[in-house]
């Protein structure tokens, strides 16, 4: 198909939205939430499935130049409440490069407007004057990849930085004035033991940050992670103990006064993270960038994921889009329920009559039913919601909802 220029671009987007909006009667709303993806990173990790590629430095400047080309496209259409810079490793840009995004961002949008502006690092490629440059260009959250404080696990991981690297940073970023700081960690690891987790989150609370994240080691794709697993060059560790180490982050996180409000999320009261919740709520929202993914009244896109096909179309004012679904009411209700029971609030009738006019009960009545039974949700007071019991097993429930 012949790729279209920039103004036959706007007009299609334009009558897929005329029709969405005809066909579902909804009313439009304009997304509050960007993020933005840098894929550049030192190295992959070995469990990195993310779209990313090492970084070479002519190819950052001409990707950064494409992004900023797309963020004049939308034209000052939306005002963003929330922005997130995501990757591959964004701290990894030189303070040149650094300073160059950011400078797209607030040219495009105000940021006195902005709530909430975050900006993953790696403790490795974060230095001084870069903080110093997130801080100038009013960034207020920072998104730890930490991943674990101990070397024998970050070696495993394929992480570039050390434990001491971690805790430096963290310190640079306090002395900085950041008062919102998210760290990442990563629990399951093969041979990982219960008292090195428990090492990691002990480290974590002394620093004291406002959010911590903590996931689950998965084997994606054709990872190297994955590959050694084939290869039985490693053994995945056994369900029971990952699942004790998701249950002590909830007791000792919890204990230490975060609240446990998402199933991978803990957060200080008043920090939790206002974008993702975008997300999690599965309301609009706008990416940029290469294989960045958009969500708009119903309709889901995606740009070319390759780095170097976006950055040619987007230098040759052609079409970068390389996926658009305007998802069936059907559908969109359901992945809406799915989203919402990660929160550990769940989702009222009250917030769900208001978007689809119906209740809970009216679109999933026999399948509450038979999770309530069973003790994996509880649907008290109109509030659907997992159970405790729910939550260690929220893949398997959420999946009952899928619209089939």
């Amino acid at each position: 198909m012949q790729q279209r220029g920039e103004e036959d671009r706007g007009f299609a987007f334009n009558a897929l939205l005329v029709l969405h909006d005809t066909m579902t009667s909804k009313k439009h709303i304009l997304p509050t939430a960007l993020y933005i993806h840098i894929p550049f990173c030192a190295k992959k990790c070995n469990y990195c499935d993310f779209n990313s590629m090492v970084s070479e430095s002519r190819v950052v400047d001409r990707y950064l130049h494409a992004l900023s080309k797309e963020l004049d496209t939308l034209a000052s259409q939306y005002t963003f409440t929330t922005i997130y810079i995501g990757g591959g490793t964004p701290s990894l840009l030189s303070e040149i490069q650094l300073e160059r995004l950011l400078r797209s961002v607030i040219r495009y949008n105000a940021t006195s407007q902005t709530q909430e502006y975050t900006v993953e690092a790696n403790p490795g490629t974060l230095t001084a004057n870069k903080v110093r440059l997130l801080k100038e260009y009013t960034v207020n959250r920072i998104s730890l990849g930490i991943q674990s404080f101990q070397d024998r696990q970050l070696q495993f991981l394929g992480r570039i930085h050390s434990g001491d690297d971690a805790r430096n940073v963290f310190t640079l970023l306090r002395s900085a004035g950041f008062k919102n700081i998210n760290i990442d960690l990563i629990f399951g690891c093969p041979e990982q033991t219960p008292d090195d987790w428990k090492k990691d989150l002990e480290i974590a609370i002394a620093l004291n940050p406002e959010h911590i994240s903590t996931y689950a080691l998965t084997y994606e794709g054709e990872t190297p992670l994955t590959r050694d697993l084939k290869n039985e060059v490693i053994r995945k560790l056994d369900e029971y103990t990952e699942l004790e180490m998701y249950k002590t982050a909830i007791e000792y996180l919890t204990l230490n006064g975060y609240n446990h409000y998402e199933i991978s999320n803990f957060a200080k009261s008043g920090y939790e993270c206002s974008h993702n919740h975008v997300y999690w709520r599965n309301t609009s929202y706008v990416g940029v960038g290469a294989g960045a993914h958009s969500f708009i009244d119903g309709m889901r896109m995606s740009n070319e994921k390759d780095v170097f096909r976006y950055i040619h179309g987007m230098h040759e004012n052609k079409e970068v889009k390389s996926f658009r679904e305007c998802l069936p009411q059907d559908h969109f209700v359901s992945e809406t329920v799915i989203m919402a029971l990660r929160l550990r609030q769940g989702i009222t009738n009250t917030d769900f009559y208001e978007r689809f006019g119906s209740t809970i009960q009216d679109q999933f009545g026999d399948t509450i039913s038979i999770l309530r039974k069973a003790g994996l949700v509880s649907y008290d007071d109109e509030r659907l919601k997992l159970t405790e019991k729910g939550l260690f097993v929220a893949d398997t429930v959420m999946a009952e909802f899928i619209y089939i």
